[in-house]
């Protein structure tokens, strides 16, 4: 076991808090010298957007009910829903191997999965079958084949179909189902073996949350797990490199109903509350990491937290969840 050792102040270093007690326990926090980079955070931004001019742009389409116009803007204008390349995520890489370690590959459910479905391709040579909803159609088959095209360039797929239509999945054993709510699906209890979700937990409310990580809850086998990995930055951000990772931070909740948008959702949620969604629903953490990628965090956000767990200040978190651990092959009795 790691010795624990004291917290340092977030204003003095980077830090990178990482799992690395027991698999019974909660994870133990220790500080590293340099905080670890996340590639989706770098700052270096292909077009630079000031984020007032985009919540703008996002009011506009909620007043106007339009999500296909800014699916237009975001392929044709922003260019941030083309593929021109593609490169294996650390994201991916992490969801194949904790299924591996667990022996958790055989039904995986996955909620959120968006246009291309590239984190499915890829995991498609490993898993059995893999059940991938969305709350609403967002599936793009031309970005679904471009994304195969590359991949399989790459790394090895479970085919080499062209992928035509949404039944064509079901060569890569991907069932795609959408309009789903997954806080309300139509599984057996006990009857899936991991689920994974990758950067979809902030655009939910909370009280879905708790609503979906109920349902997990049933439908997981005894010793299912989650492989779930969480943005907490500020999606502005990735876009105006002039403000911070954390900016949205210094609003207070009315202040933030302004620029936050039903098309663009930020809950704003920190690390310490999705522990206390977990620990309130009886999963075991049986692993967990905060990753810190904002080093000049202004004084006003760290003044609003300063009583807070610093976890407060990460910019994204990844967590292993564990059903009725104690009856798990893995784990000691």
């Amino acid at each position: 076991m790691c010795p624990i050792e004291a917290l340092p102040n977030w204003r003095h270093a980077p830090r990178l808090y990482i799992s690395c007690g027991p698999i019974l326990g909660r994870a133990i926090y220790l500080p590293c010298g340099e905080a670890r980079k996340s590639p989706e955070l770098e700052r270096e931004v292909e077009m630079n957007i000031p984020w007032r001019v985009k919540s703008a742009t996002f009011k506009l389409v909620d007043l106007f009910n339009a999500p296909r116009f800014l699916y237009f803007l975001q392929r044709h204008v922003t260019k941030r829903s083309r593929i021109t390349q593609l490169g294996i995520s650390d994201d991916w890489v992490r969801h194949g191997n904790t299924i591996n370690k667990y022996k958790a590959s055989c039904r995986v459910f996955e909620f959120g999965a968006g246009k291309n479905l590239a984190q499915n391709l890829y995991l498609s040579d490993i898993i059995g079958t893999q059940i991938v909803v969305d709350l609403n159609p967002m599936i793009d088959l031309d970005l679904v084949n471009t994304a195969r095209r590359l991949l399989s360039e790459k790394c090895q797929l479970r085919s080499n179909e062209e992928i035509d239509s949404i039944k064509d999945l079901t060569y890569y054993g991907i069932d795609y189902r959408a309009p789903y709510d997954a806080s309300d699906t139509d599984f057996e209890d006990s009857s899936i073996d991991s689920c994974i979700s990758t950067n979809t937990l902030e655009h939910i409310p909370r009280e879905s949350i708790l609503e979906i990580f109920d349902e997990l809850h049933r439908i997981l086998k005894p010793g299912g797990i989650i492989s779930a990995k969480i943005d907490y930055s500020d999606h502005y951000a990735h876009t105006d490199p002039s403000i911070s990772l954390l900016n949205f931070l210094k609003f207070s909740e009315t202040e933030w109903k302004l620029f936050n948008h039903n098309c663009h959702y930020q809950n704003r949620m920190r690390h310490y509350d999705f522990i206390q969604i977990f620990d309130k629903l009886g999963f075991k953490i049986v692993e967990e990491e905060a990753t810190y990628d904002e080093n000049k965090i202004p004084q006003e956000i760290a003044d609003r937290f300063d009583t807070q767990p610093d976890t407060w200040a990460a910019t994204s978190g990844y967590f292993v969840l564990m059903k009725d651990p104690i009856h798990h092959p893995f784990l000691k009795r």
